[in-house]
């Protein structure tokens, strides 16, 4: 406890009597290289939740049923989606059935996948009803009417992704021409164009189940796919484990399991903020080390002087570490105040624009404390090691400055 005490009135001694310019500009360099240590990870946790929430509500909710072996549908799809919506944890269920793969626009065509909806359920389950381009969404009733993703329609728009493989130049109440699964082919006006910002989604085409029906009656109360929405704070695979007793011939998976399309961008975003973020710790090893180092250069005979007068060389070297604490801990507060009130709201009112859309900062408890935890521990030891080289000096080297 005494050389605490010595450490602690060391420092503080050497602060008041230091120079206030060069204890401003350290402490606003911690300020800095902690708010870019919450800002990138943070930025980048936004960038990883917007594809994961879009995954979700856009492709694959968060339950899949498909069939199982062989079987290239689920029959008696109306008893089972009343079982499935009357589940513990299910909010509700859609089913859907992969009808065609092709589209025609006057000399332009492309594979993409056409699926036959109900538009009510679907709608309940997915947020791409909502996020019209032009024109409307599917009623239930609707013959001979299509609703396009904007990577297949074009629609005029160079600037999204994939509009070079698209149509181009469909827009809504143009005739389009959509090829079966059983060869038929058959021509339907773009009732709507839908914009996910998403390229996973936004190479769908749908028609309504009720024309589906009618074009070919054996898919009638059959689906390829079923896709489930669950309650919030539901355990998704608790809900599975609710589901699987209700049929046999169908096998499940989750949003989780699905996402592996995604991971690759995921771990991208991941890497480029671990680089960056060793980038940071270095400039805050560098900065506490010279500003130390040069203080200690500055302060030789001083040190000399305390250890000759029988100050002990651990209160000695406490206190430079200490000092490097009190300037992280100035910094770092002022940096999270910063970042909390000022720099999140303001993204928020502002937010970056990636290829998914809109990014806000999105922050965890966890990277606060573990960012403060790294930067003390190196602000820590870039103090320690100058102030134990300076310790070292024989006390008359280090009165006589040699």
């Amino acid at each position: 406890m005494k050389t605490v005490r010595v450490a602690v009135f060391l420092a503080i001694r050497s602060v008041l009597r230091g120079n206030y310019g060069i204890a401003s500009l350290t402490t606003l360099m911690m300020l800095v290289i902690y708010v870019s240590l919450l800002f990138l990870p943070s930025l980048i946790q936004g960038a990883v939740d917007r594809v994961n929430g879009l995954l979700i509500s856009t492709v694959t909710s968060d339950i899949v049923i498909t069939p199982a072996s062989k079987s290239t549908s689920i029959g008696d799809v109306s008893r089972y989606l009343g079982k499935i919506r009357e589940t513990a944890g299910v909010a509700d269920a859609t089913a859907v059935f992969h009808i065609g793969n092709q589209i025609s626009y006057g000399s332009n065509s492309g594979t993409w996948s056409i699926d036959a909806i109900d538009p009510s359920s679907y709608r309940a389950v997915f947020a791409t009803p909502s996020n019209i381009f032009e024109g409307h969404y599917l009623s239930a009733n609707d013959t001979s009417q299509v609703f396009l993703g904007i990577a297949i329609a074009g629609a005029g728009q160079i600037r999204v992704r994939g509009y070079r493989a698209s149509l181009k130049a469909v827009y809504a109440n143009r005739q389009v021409e959509l090829t079966f699964n059983n060869g038929q082919t058959s021509q339907f006006n773009v009732k709507g164009i839908f914009n996910n910002q998403f390229p996973l989604s936004d190479n769908n085409a749908f028609i309504t189940m009720h024309e589906a029906e009618a074009l070919v009656p054996a898919i009638t109360d059959h689906a390829t796919t079923i896709f489930v929405r669950t309650k919030p704070g539901a355990r998704v695979g608790q809900v599975v484990d609710n589901l699987k007793p209700l049929q046999d011939g169908v096998q499940f998976q989750t949003s989780a399991d699905l996402g592996s399309v995604v991971a690759d961008q995921v771990a991208t975003f991941t890497l480029i903020s671990d680089i960056l973020k060793v980038v940071s710790l270095m400039t805050a090893a560098i900065t506490i080390f010279i500003i130390t180092y040069v203080d200690l250069v500055n302060k030789r005979r001083q040190i000399g002087i305390q250890r000759a007068i029988g100050i002990k060389s651990a209160p000695i070297v406490m206190s430079y570490v200490l000092k490097a604490w009190g300037f992280a801990a100035v910094g770092i507060g002022t940096g999270f105040l910063l970042f909390r009130y000022v720099a999140t709201p303001f993204v928020r009112g502002h937010p970056f624009h990636f290829p998914n859309g809109p990014v806000t900062l999105v922050t965890t408890g966890q990277e606060v404390i573990q960012d403060v935890v790294i930067l003390v521990v190196v602000a820590s030891i870039a103090a320690l090691i100058p102030a134990l080289r300076s310790v070292h000096l024989r006390i008359l080297d280090a009165i006589w400055g040699n």
